[in-house]
């Protein structure tokens, strides 16, 4: 990709050099090499030495998703071999092996753009019994771990979270990373875009689970990258940490202060591209990504600092908009459905009926998807959320916006958007017939003002985390949907009335899945 000059930090300069029109894919289409298939990258790693197989015991591996026999209860917030296992599992485990030509695919807990799987899950462990301290791999094809590095990292975990308090609770701690080339082999520089998303939904799958074991993981995604690195021997140009989940007991987890995020400084994207150097070749669509990866690392000598989050924004009505809110009491799911069996089932809806979505339910599963919870995400006022209602029950069709602070979705612009949400999702057929989009912006210019670069990091893995919060709300409403990281940028924000300062970072179709 040749690089035009444009003044901007290297989180802008990404965001702005990796959007989708017509004519850009017109051009990519034109000079982009064929895919290699041969070079097409293994989506996990292998690591040699002795392994710890975890019990399977308790597992959902039946198919209707329910845990056969029932897993024995421990103390609460209690972490034992079994536990561990049942949350990795769920996190991010192999929930079906389906074989497809000449290989097999192993479908995951959380889904992944183009079946990329480009997050890795490492274990740091304090005191389990059975397992000596040290950091993991979580290896997937065999469920078990093995050992990343000879040292013990939780000192330099800890050093590098700037000493979270919930380290001092956690025995545990889970570490997700991301391997930049799995998702640029297929979506080349837009592939980083769709790296955070994926770790968002590993995230959402982990936050979500862990209360079943009477746990609650703390996600933080402030700390100093090169103590990271080092503790689980990876380069940053090719595998970079994004979160550390230490896990305690659901009383520590409430009695836990608010802690801000950290931001780096806003590197010119010049400076940028000039600290990858040759570690990267010009023609490598992972470049860019490199660099905004090293670009917004937190380093002890590097500027940056706290920084508390904004308010939620004002939702203000538009003459003539009206505000919708749903009509029952608090989110509550049926017992027949659990977290876990729903997280063993769930499938990216690939394609849709032409059915009605009921308020309520879409209403409930905005509401699970954001909820009052600061502590799970790293900048939730700073992301907006949009719907386009294309057959709502009681809504008119048209574009809407979720006021967090009201609950409710206030009507911004009235229009059927069917046609154009199957052109503005690049004809995918998710789109086809979908019941309404849910729709993910944030003033980017205004976040890394506040955060730096690594503003970036904070807000592709919150909107991956809430997409997945929304899609197993839907699933356990009996409702589909699927996350799309695909569509045409700028258009989106013309066609459906979004304010032109709002980038798009995430979409989720849903509605009635087709049988």
């Amino acid at each position: 990709m040749t690089l035009a000059p444009f003044e901007s930090s290297i989180a802008e300069r990404y965001h702005e050099e990796t959007k989708y029109s017509e004519a850009s894919l017109r051009r990519e289409a034109e000079t982009r090499p064929q895919l290699v298939w041969d070079r097409q990258p293994v989506p996990f790693k292998r690591y040699g030495g002795p392994r710890i197989l975890l019990p399977v015991e308790g597992l959902p591996l039946s198919r209707d998703g329910r845990a056969d026999p029932p897993f024995p209860r421990r103390p609460r917030g209690a972490i034992d071999l079994g536990v561990l296992s049942r949350l990795l599992w769920h996190t991010n485990g192999c929930t079906r092996v389906v074989r497809m030509g000449g290989s097999f695919h192993h479908f995951r807990a959380a889904p992944s753009a183009g079946a990329m799987y480009p997050t890795e899950l490492y274990v740091a462990v304090r005191d389990v019994p059975g397992i000596d301290p040290g950091v993991y791999d979580y290896q997937v094809l065999d469920h078990s771990l093995v050992r990343a590095a000879e040292t013990d990292p939780w000192p330099q975990l800890v050093q590098a979270a700037f000493q979270h308090p919930a380290f001092a609770a956690a025995h545990v701690c889970v570490i997700l990373t991301a391997e930049w080339f799995r998702s640029a082999w297929r979506y080349r520089e837009r592939g980083y875009r769709r790296a955070l998303l994926d770790t968002g939904h590993v995230l959402g799958n982990l936050v979500e689970y862990a209360p079943v074991e009477s746990l609650r993981a703390v996600p933080l995604a402030s700390f100093e990258d090169p103590a990271v690195e080092r503790a689980l021997s990876i380069d940053p140009v090719d595998e970079g940490p994004l979160v550390l989940a230490p896990i305690v007991s659901e009383g520590t987890f409430a009695e836990l202060p608010l802690v801000p995020q950290h931001a780096s400084p806003a590197t010119e994207w010049r400076k940028a591209a000039a600290a990858v150097g040759d570690r990267v070749p010009e023609n490598e669509p992972r470049r860019l990504a490199a660099a905004l990866q090293i670009a917004s690392r937190l380093e002890p000598s590097r500027e940056g600092g706290v920084v508390l989050p904004p308010a939620p924004p004002a939702i203000v009505a538009p003459p003539g908009g009206e505000t919708y809110a749903h009509e029952g009491g608090p989110t509550t799911w049926p017992d027949e459905l659990p977290v876990g069996a729903t997280i063993a089932m769930r499938r990216s809806t690939r394609s849709f009926r032409h059915g009605e979505l009921p308020r309520d339910a879409l209403m409930r599963a905005l509401e699970h998807a954001e909820p009052d919870e600061p502590r799970i995400f790293f900048t939730p006022s700073l992301l907006r959320t949009y719907v386009v209602c294309v057959r709502v029950v009681g809504m008119p069709p048209g574009t809407y916006a979720w006021d967090p602070v009201a609950r409710s979705l206030v009507q911004l612009h009235r229009g059927n958007h069917a046609d154009a949400l199957v052109h503005l999702g690049l004809g995918q057929e998710i789109f086809v017939d979908a019941a309404a989009a849910v729709i993910h912006t944030v003033d980017l210019t205004r976040a890394v003002q506040r955060y730096g670069d690594r503003a970036y990091r904070y807000l592709g893995l919150d909107a991956g985390h809430i997409g997945e919060r929304l899609s197993l709300a839907l699933l356990r409403e009996g409702f589909g949907a699927s996350g799309c990281g695909g569509y045409y940028d700028d258009e989106m924000n013309r066609v459906l009335g979004i304010p032109e300062s709002q980038a798009v970072v995430y979409i989720t179709a849903v509605g009635v899945p087709s049988p």
